[in-house]
C-alpha cells in the first residue's frame, strides 16, 4: 500500500468537493453533445481549487522516480478526458500509482475494455484510410458523371433529345434548323392549300351544292351591292392565303429543342420513355379573322350593340345597344386551325353557330360618358391666333367628338376624345376665313422609297394640331375640373425646309384633304378582281398632281391594265352583260378616286359612267376606265401639290388626298332617276357544266339615267366653278347558264355566242 501523504499535503474537503463536481460535469452527456466549446472549463476550476493543483503533474520516465499521487492522476485524467469526450468518466476508473506498486497482468475484459477505449494504433491507420477511400471514390463518381455529360453535350448539346415531335413530326436528334425544315415541308403545304366552307346552318351545309353556289356567287359577285350579297349568303369560303395562315415554325422547334433543357434530366428521361409532342397550332391574321367573322354575324347572327352617345346640335344623348349573337371568333380560329394542318386541309367544312354576345359598354356607364362629354361641352372654349379670337360652345365642338372602346371583357371601357384631322381642318378654317393667307406652300418628291415634304422659303405654318391636342387634354382628361372654358393660343412655326411625309403630317404642316372608301365581295370567286384592284392601286399610289393646274390621269399613272403589267382576267360588263376581261375591277379604283376629288372640290376634266349601274356606288358618281379611249382625269388648282395616296384591305379600297388644304366647299344635288329600256332574259348552254346545271349568271336590271350637278365655293361663299355629271346606264340582261341536255324555264331560247367585247369598263 503506498505510504498516506502528509496532513499538509493531503487536498482540504473543499478541495475535494471541487474536483468531485468538476469531474460530475465532464461526464455529463448534455455537456459533451450541446457544448463542445466548454469541455475544457472544469480543468480549469479544479486548477482554482487548491495550491496543490497548481503544480505542473510529470509523467514517469524510464528510470524516474516521481509518482503521482491518486488524487493528482484523476485529476489529469480529468483533463485528458474533456479533451476526448467519448471516454469513460475518470471518476469511474480505478487510480494507480505510476512506480510504486508493481504491475499485474490485465485480464481479458479488462483488455477488450481498453481496446474498446483506446484503439490501437493500427486501428486508428485503417480508420484513417476509410474517409480517404470515400473521398476517392466520390471523386471518381464524379468524374465519370462530368465525362458522361462532356461526351452528351458534344453528341446532344445542339441537338433535339431524343422522343420529342413537333406534330405528326419526329425531330428526335435534329438540330434546330433541320428541324424546322422538317416541320416547314410537312405542314406548309396543308397550309398554304388550306381553304374551308363555312356554311350558314346545318341545313344549308347538307343541302346546299356547294360547286353551284360557288359558280352563281361567282357570276354575281360583281352585280350585287355589298348589302345583298351579305343578305342572301349561306356560304362563305376562307382560304388560309386570304387569312394570312401560317404555322409558327420557329416558336414550335424552340419548344421542342427546351424540352429536357429546362425541366431537367426527369423531363427527358420522361420524353424518351414515353415520347413527347408539342402541339401544333395555326397563327391567323387577327384583322382577316374579325372580318370574316362578323360578315357570318351580319347574315346569321343579331350583332351586337354596345350602348354609347350621339351628339346633335351641342346636346348628348345616349344610344341605345343590345346585346346579340355571334360566332365564337377563338371557336372558328381552332376549327380553321386544325382543319389547314388535316390532310384534307383544301376541304374543310363546318356550320357557324352564333353564340350570345353581350354588350360591352352598358346604359349605366354610357350615361356616365354622356354626362362628361355634356359638362366638358358646355364650358366651351376659346381659341386665338394673333389679334384674333373665336368663342365655341357646345354646337360648334360636338361634331369634333368621337368615342372608342378600350379594354376587353370587364376591362371594357367608353373613352371621349377630340378628332384631331377634323378638329384641326376646322380651326385651321377659322384662321383662314379671319383673313390669314396661307403662309405655307408645299410640294412632294419620291425618293429612295420616301415620300419628302418641301416648305418654300419663308414658309410658316399655325400649330393646329398641338392647339387641338391641348383642348382634348383640357376638356377629357382625368385631372380637367372646373367650368372656366379653357383658352387655347395657336401659334405659328416655321415650316421646316424638308421632313418626311409622316412628320409632315404630324405637326400638320399638311392634312388630309378629302377620303373615299369603297368595298368590295372578298369570296374566293372574286380573288382576281381582288388581284386587279390591289395592283391598280399600288400603281397610282403615292402619285404627285403639281399645283397650279397639274393634271392627273388614270391611264397615263396606272398604264393599260394588260397581262404583262400584272393583270388577270376577272368579271367586266361585257356587251350588257358580266364576262371575264383582263384587268376587270379596275373601273372600282377610278371610281373611288373619282369620289375623293369629286369631295375635294377639284375640277374634273374628263369621266365617263359605267354602261351598267352599280348600285355600291354613290349614284351618278361612278368612273369608268377602257384604255385609252375611256379615261378619269382632274386638274390640281391650287397653290400646293397634292399627293394621291391608297390603302386596301380584302375588302375596302380607300383613297386619300393630302396636301395643304385649299378649303373648297362642296355642295351636291342629285337629280331623279330617269326610268330606260327593260332588261331582257336570255339563257346560255354552258357544254362544259354537268348535265342538270342551272344558275343565274347575270341578275336583270332596267335601263336608267340620273345628273348628279356639283357647286364648289370658296370660304367666303364666291362659287368657283359648277357643272353637272350626267349618267346613262344600260339595261343587265339577266342571264342563265345551264348545262347540256338541261330543260329550260319557259322554253327560253337557247343560244351559243361569242360576246364581242366593248369599251364600256366594268
Amino acid at each position: 500500500m503506498a505510504p498516506r501523504k502528509p496532513a499538509g499535503e493531503r487536498p482540504s474537503t473543499e478541495e475535494r468537493r471541487a474536483r468531485a463536481r468538476a469531474e460530475k460535469r465532464i461526464a455529463m452527456p448534455s455537456n459533451r453533445s450541446k457544448r463542445p466549446a466548454v469541455q475544457k472549463k472544469p480543468a480549469a476550476r479544479a486548477a482554482s481549487a487548491g495550491p496543490s493543483s497548481q503544480k505542473k503533474p510529470t509523467v514517469a520516465s524510464a528510470g524516474g522516480s516521481a509518482r503521482k499521487s491518486s488524487r493528482s492522476a484523476a485529476v489529469s485524467r480529468a483533463r485528458s478526458v474533456s479533451q476526448t469526450p467519448s471516454r469513460p468518466s475518470a471518476a469511474k476508473r480505478p487510480t494507480t500509482h505510476a512506480a510504486s506498486s508493481p504491475r499485474t497482468a490485465p485480464s481479458a475484459a479488462s483488455s477488450r475494455a481498453r481496446s474498446s477505449r483506446f484503439p490501437s494504433a493500427e486501428t486508428e491507420k485503417k480508420r484513417g484510410r476509410g474517409p480517404k477511400l470515400g473521398l476517392a471514390a466520390l471523386a471518381l463518381l464524379l468524374a465519370v458523371i462530368g465525362g458522361a455529360w462532356v461526351i452528351d453535350g458534344a453528341v446532344n448539346g445542339a441537338r433535339i433529345y431524343a422522343g420529342v415531335s413537333v406534330g405528326e413530326v419526329d425531330v428526335s436528334g435534329m438540330t434546330e434548323e433541320e428541324a424546322r425544315r422538317a416541320v416547314s415541308a410537312f405542314y406548309n403545304p396543308r397550309v398554304d392549300e388550306g381553304r374551308a366552307f363555312i356554311f350558314a346552318s346545318d341545313q344549308a351545309r347538307s343541302t346546299l351544292d356547294t360547286d353551284m353556289a360557288l359558280a352563281e356567287e361567282d357570276a354575281q359577285a360583281e352585280q350585287l351591292s355589298i348589302e345583298e350579297a351579305r343578305a342572301n349568303k349561306q356560304l362563305w369560303v376562307a382560304e388560309a392565303g386570304t387569312l394570312g395562315a401560317e404555322v409558327p415554325v420557329s416558336e414550335l422547334v424552340s419548344q421542342a429543342f427546351a424540352v429536357g433543357r429546362e425541366g431537367g434530366l426527369p423531363e427527358r428521361l420522361g420524353a424518351s420513355r414515353d415520347g413527347c409532342v408539342v402541339p401544333v397550332h395555326v397563327d391567323l391574321d387577327e384583322e382577316a379573322l374579325e372580318a370574316l367573322c362578323a360578315s357570318i354575324d351580319e347574315s346569321v347572327g343579331d350583332p351586337r350593340v354596345d350602348f354609347g352617345i350621339a351628339i346633335e346640335e351641342g346636346a348628348v344623348t345616349v344610344t341605345e345597344g343590345h346585346d346579340g349573337t355571334a360566332v365564337d371568333r377563338q371557336a372558328v380560329a381552332d376549327q380553321l386551325s386544325e382543319g389547314f394542318l388535316g390532310p384534307a386541309s383544301a376541304d374543310v367544312q363546318f356550320v357557324a353557330h352564333p353564340e350570345q354576345a353581350s354588350v360591352r359598354i352598358g346604359k349605366e356607364r354610357a350615361e356616365q360618358v354622356a354626362a362628361t362629354v355634356q359638362a366638358a361641352l358646355d364650358r366651351g372654349c376659346t381659341f386665338t391666333f394673333e389679334q384674333a379670337e373665336w368663342s365655341l360652345d357646345a354646337a360648334e365642338i360636338g361634331p369634333w367628338v368621337r368615342t372608342r372602346i378600350e379594354g376587353e371583357g370587364e376591362q371594357a371601357d367608353l373613352v371621349p376624345y377630340l378628332d384631331e384631322v377634323e378638329a384641326s381642318a376646322d380651326v385651321l378654317a377659322l384662321i383662314r376665313n379671319a383673313g390669314y393667307t396661307s403662309a405655307a406652300t408645299v410640294s412632294f418628291a419620291a425618293d429612295a422609297g420616301e415620300i419628302w415634304v418641301s416648305a418654300a422659303d419663308g414658309s410658316r405654318y399655325p400649330h393646329t394640331a398641338a392647339a387641338v391636342a391641348e383642348l382634348d387634354e383640357a376638356l377629357f382628361d382625368a385631372s380637367a375640373t372646373g367650368d372656366t372654358p379653357p383658352a387655347i393660343a395657336v401659334e405659328w412655326g416655321a415650316a421646316p425646309a424638308r421632313v418626311t411625309f409622316d412628320k409632315a403630317l404630324e405637326i400638320g404642316l399638311i392634312g388630309q384633304i378629302s377620303s373615299f372608301t369603297t368595298e368590295y365581295n372578298d369570296s374566293p370567286s372574286t380573288a382576281n378582281r381582288r388581284h386587279n384592284i390591289h395592283r391598280a392601286a399600288d400603281l397610282l399610289n403615292d402619285s404627285i398632281v403639281p399645283a397650279n393646274g397639274g393634271e392627273w390621269s388614270f391611264n397615263a399613272t396606272v398604264g393599260e391594265a394588260s397581262e404583262e403589267s400584272g393583270f388577270q382576267a376577272a368579271h367586266a360588263i361585257i356587251n350588257g352583260e358580266y364576262d371575264d376581261a383582263i384587268g376587270g375591277g379596275i373601273c372600282q379604283v377610278a371610281t373611288t378616286v373619282f369620289n375623293a376629288v369629286y369631295e375635294a372640290g377639284y375640277p374634273v376634266t374628263e369621266r365617263r359612267n359605267h354602261s351598267l349601274y352599280i348600285s355600291s356606288y354613290p349614284t351618278g358618281r361612278d368612273a369608268a376606265i377602257a384604255f385609252p379611249d375611256l379615261d378619269l382625269t382632274w386638274v390640281n388648282d391650287g397653290t400646293s401639290d397634292v399627293l394621291v395616296r391608297s390603302r386596301y384591305t380584302d375588302s375596302t379600297l380607300t383613297v386619300t388626298l393630302y396636301g395643304i388644304d385649299p378649303g373648297y366647299v362642296v355642295s351636291t344635288q342629285t337629280g331623279d332617276w330617269e326610268a330606260g329600256e327593260p332588261f331582257k332574259k336570255r339563257t346560255k348552254v354552258d357544254e362544259s357544266e354537268p348535265e342538270g346545271t342551272r344558275y343565274v349568271k347575270t341578275a336583270g336590271a332596267d335601263g336608267r339615267s340620273v345628273t348628279v350637278h356639283r357647286v364648289v365655293r370658296d370660304r367666303a361663299g364666291n362659287v368657283l366653278h359648277e357643272e353637272d355629271f350626267a349618267s346613262h346606264y344600260a339595261p343587265i340582261d339577266e342571264v342563265t347558264v345551264v348545262g347540256p341536255n338541261t330543260p329550260t324555264a319557259n322554253e327560253e331560247e337557247k343560244e351559243k355566242e361569242e360576246d364581242r367585247v366593248l369599251p364600256t369598263g366594268d
